[in-house]
Parts: C-alpha cells; sequence; structure tokens
C-alpha cells in the first residue's frame, strides 16, 4: 500500500506512539475520567500529525481489556475511538496489534475484537495485513512501515530476521515489534518471559524498530545500523514505579532526501499522579503527593533487593509477609489479579 503525504519540505514524517489501553472503566488505582484523559492524549497526537503533514502509526495494545464483551470495551467507547482516528490525516491510524487486543494471545482471535472492528471499518490500518510504504509530496523519499504478529520472543526474533529484503526504491525500512525490547542481550522479565536484547538483531535489515508492550522507558539506541526507539506507553494504566517519573511523548521521526532521520520526543501533557491515581489505602493511605508516590515505591525497591526468588507472585508474598490483604492489593496494583 502506497500513501502520499503532504510535507512541503518534501519529508516523510510519522508520529509513533504505543500501548494506549483505551478502557471504559478506569483501570488499576485511576481515579479520574481515563477514557476522556486518553482521547485528550490522542488529540494532541493528531495535532502534531496535522501539523507535520505526516502519519501516526501505533505499536500496539488499542485496548485495556482483552475479552470483547467486558463492560471496559463499552459500545460507547468503540464509537469514540472510531471517531478520534478517523480524524487523522488519511482517515486512520496506522498500526501494529498487542496482546492486549487479543484473546489468548491468538492473531486468529482479532476479527472478533473490538481492534478488529476499528480494523474493518478502516480507522486502524493493520500493518499486518498489508505494510505501508510512505512517499514524500515529491515522490523522493519513499518509508516502508512493517510489523509482525504477536508472539514470544523466539518467534518474534524469527519473524524480524527472517522478514526479507526491502521493497525497491525503499530508502528507509522501520518495522514496529510488540515485545519487550532491551539494550544487550537477551534476559528475561521476572524470569518467565523471555525478552530481546538489541544484539540478537544485528543484520536485521531494519533502519528503525519501534518497541511497544513494555510501559517503561528505555533510551533510544543504535546498534548494528538500527535505530531502536522504546519510550514506553502513552497509557499510565497501573499506580507501579514505572509510571511516576517516566515522561510520556509523542516520537516524530522525520525522513529526508538526504537520508538522515530525524527524531524528536514531544511530550504528552498529563494530570499529576495525585489527581490521576487513588493511592489512599493501607499501606499507602499517607501517600497524596508525587514526591511522596515516589518514595513510597523507592522503599519498595529497598524491599525487594533482598528477595532472590523469581516469581511475581511469590516476591508480593514476601514483601506482605502473609497479610492477605496487602497481598491482594498488591497483586492488583502490578495487573496480576
Amino acid at each position: 500500500m502506497l500513501v502520499k503525504l503532504d510535507d512541503p519540505k518534501n519529508r516523510v514524517n510519522l508520529v509513533w506512539s504505543t500501548d494506549w489501553h483505551f478502557s471504559d472503566i478506569p483501570p488499576g488505582r485511576r481515579k479520574d475520567d481515563y477514557r476522556s484523559a486518553l482521547l485528550d492524549k490522542l488529540a494532541f497526537v493528531r495535532g502534531l500529525v496535522e501539523k507535520l503533514g505526516g502519519a501516526a502509526v501505533c505499536g500496539g495494545d488499542v485496548f485495556h481489556h482483552k475479552k470483547p464483551g467486558h463492560p471496559g470495551n463499552s459500545l460507547r467507547l468503540l464509537i469514540d475511538l472510531m471517531q478520534a482516528l478517523r480524524r487523522f490525516p488519511h482517515g486512520r491510524v496506522f498500526g501494529s496489534v498487542g496482546n492486549h487486543d487479543l484473546s489468548w494471545d491468538r492473531m486468529d482471535s482479532l476479527p472478533r475484537q473490538p481492534l478488529g472492528l476499528l480494523i474493518e471499518v478502516g480507522a486502524y490500518h493493520d500493518l499486518n495485513r498489508e505494510p505501508v510504504v510512505f512517499q514524500s509530496q515529491d515522490g523522493a523519499v519513499n518509508v516502508s512501515v512493517e510489523t509482525f504478529p504477536y508472539a514470544e520472543g523466539e518467534e518474534t526474533i524469527r519473524n524480524i530476521m527472517s522478514a526479507g529484503p526491502r521493497q525497491p526504491g525503499v530508502q528507509h525500512r522501520v518495522g514496529v515489534v510488540h515485545a519487550y525490547g532491551h539494550s544487550g542481550e537477551a534476559s528475561s522479565f521476572f524470569g518467565q518471559t523471555r525478552t530481546i536484547g538489541y544484539n540478537e538483531l544485528v543484520g536485521c535489515g531494519f533502519d528503525v524498530l519501534l518497541w511497544g508492550h513494555d510501559h517503561s522507558r528505555h533510551e533510544t539506541e543504535e546498534v548494528g545500523g538500527t535505530t531502536h526507539v522504546n519510550l514506553g506507553s502513552m497509557a499510565r494504566a497501573a499506580f507501579s514505579y514505572d509510571e511516576l517519573d517516566r515522561p510520556v511523548v509523542a516520537t516524530i521521526l522525520s525522513f529526508a532526501a538526504d537520508g538522515v532521520l530525524r527524531y524528536k520526543e514531544v511530550p504528552i501533557p498529563v494530570k499529576p499522579l495525585e489527581i490521576a491515581f487513588a493511592a489512599a489505602d493501607k499501606g499507602v493511605e499517607t501517600v497524596a503527593k508525587s514526591e511522596e508516590i515516589v518514595e513510597f515505591f523507592a522503599e519498595m525497591d529497598a524491599a525487594v533487593e533482598g528477595i532472590e526468588i523469581n516469581d511475581p507472585r511469590q516476591v508480593i508474598k514476601e514483601l506482605c509477609g502473609g497479610d492477605a490483604k496487602y497481598e491482594s492489593f498488591l497483586l492488583e496494583l502490578c495487573d496480576m489479579a
């Protein structure tokens, strides 16, 4: 699919964001109007795209709840989101599919999911179905954007490394990955989920890899000729340490005829933590302001350092000292309830 862009300076401008986690019911400890807060963020991203004459790219996890019939996936939410996406240039956002957009991590469940509906009505272009070549106004700059079906680490690595050569006439090749990626070698998440080290992808043939799935921030890094952009989620869906000081940003990737990638992070306006999150509960009842929340989680980090087991549920159990109420509370905070 070829999409011609409108920048009079003859650049291909892409605005990247990921992990929106839309829901009509505030997740975790959110106490504000979560749906409206996310729609405001999306409108901010749209403003950037319009200003640049570009296109919006999303890394998946458009929705928060994996079950299609969940009350958080309301008809009102679907209508609002469909209308919001249709207001973007080209009448859509181009993107990948995340694990929260699927049931049981199965790509074949997508037609029955909320995101599947947005794809069918044309408001969200699934890059799995059809990669896109974005072309500058004068036709001189061509940027291909591709993605990969959601899968665990080893399979995702195989998909990236076996993607084949870039299309003829394409100067820049961008891949969208919904997986846990990070600097260096392979690792694991809590000793269970296999992660992908950037070093494992040297020679992949992509000039840029845009990473979704991980809500925390990793600094942008070039490894083996590939620039890895992995800046965390647009949503702050969980009351957790990763959300405290992390800037929420949209990333502008600008490609021109000189072959140089121009990169800029633009902060997305967010509400203060004390407005967005409810912290009042036994154990965090004194936490009210942003700086107090940071201190609370710093103390939690210090407590975890002395625990040598890898199972996250067992870590929580040890932290709580057998107190079932605290344990239940922490499982909810960590989205493991």
